[in-house]
Formats: C-alpha cells, structure tokens, sequence
C-alpha cells in the first residue's frame, strides 16, 4: 500500500492523498454496494482568528484541530486529511448516514473541547468548526465530484445558518434511522 503524505502544517494526510483514497475507497464501495460518508470541516471565523492571533496561532490551532479530528475515527480505513487552507475532510468508508451524524457530534463536541481561545468569532469565544456530511452507496451512474459538491453545499450551510454546527445529507435510499 502506498504510504501516506502527510500536510506540513498538520502532520495529517495531505490533498494528494485524501484525492488518492477517495477514488480506491469509491471504487470499493460501488464494488461492494457499501454505504460511503464524507464530512468536510472548516475552522469557524479562521480568517479573524489569524489576523487577531498571528500565523503562528493559527498553524497551532490547525493542528490541534487536526489531531483531534484524527483521534475521533474510530477505524483503520477512515482518513483525516487537510482539505485546503482551514478545511479538512474525512473520509468514512462503510460509513452510513447514521453513523455519520453520529461521529460529526463527536467531532464539534471534540473541537469545543480544545477550548482554544477565539476572540474574534461570531460562533462563540473558542474555535469551533461547521461540518458538511454526505453519505450515500455510490451506483454506476454517481460521480465524486456530485459527492464533494454535496458536501461542500452542507458546509456552507452550516456556516451560514451560525456555525458550530453539522449539516448532513445522503442520496434517497440512505435516510436517517429514528
């Protein structure tokens, strides 16, 4: 197996990787008819909070971010990865929706507890981030980029509707259990 390439800043898996295993592991769950979850996160108000505390801050928060993103997975198969700039993604093979919302819970509550002081946020007085969930069991006729682009529209929802939240969807055989 190929080893991991690690992001500098963070010490998790770098873009190249996580790009890498999304492929293998969507290749496997269309194989397999196995569900597939991506949440991608984002540090709330990451911007205010390199202004106000400095680059050095910053690369420190981003890497406690990181390692407690990597701490939740729970599975050898599930990545942390640096998705650009203050985004990171993760990445759940044999994922469903429900398990899914499940460990994005974990992660805000894992994040809050950090208790990194931010100042500057709109979202509360330490850092916490927004997540973006889609989950789904990729068929044929499914593409990657509908899976990032439907990720990426729950994480602009959870920072627009006030951060510090996760935002979840799935294709329509994969609803939530109640």
């Amino acid at each position: 197996m190929q080893s991991e390439r690690k992001d500098p800043v963070t010490g998790i898996a770098d873009r190249y990787y996580f790009d890498r295993q999304l492929n293998r592991a969507w290749r496997h769950a269309q194989q397999t008819a196995t569900p597939l979850s991506l949440l991608l996160c984002e540090i709330d108000n990451f911007t205010r909070f390199n202004e106000h505390y400095g680059r050095s801050a910053a690369d420190a928060c981003r890497r406690q971010v990181a390692a407690c993103l990597r701490a939740t997975l729970l599975r050898p198969t599930d990545l942390a990865a640096r998705y650009k700039g203050e985004k990171f993604a993760l990445l759940l093979p044999r994922t469903d929706i429900h398990e899914a919302f499940i460990l994005s819970n974990q992660l805000l509550d894992a994040v809050r507890s950090l208790a990194i002081p931010h100042e500057q946020s709109d979202a509360a007085r330490i850092v916490t981030v927004s997540i973006g969930e889609h989950s789904l069991r990729p068929a044929q006729d499914s593409s990657i980029k509908t899976m990032l682009r439907l990720a990426e529209i729950r994480l602009f929802q959870a920072g627009h509707c006030g951060k510090n939240q996760s935002r979840l969807s799935a294709s329509c055989h994969d609803t939530l259990r109640e």
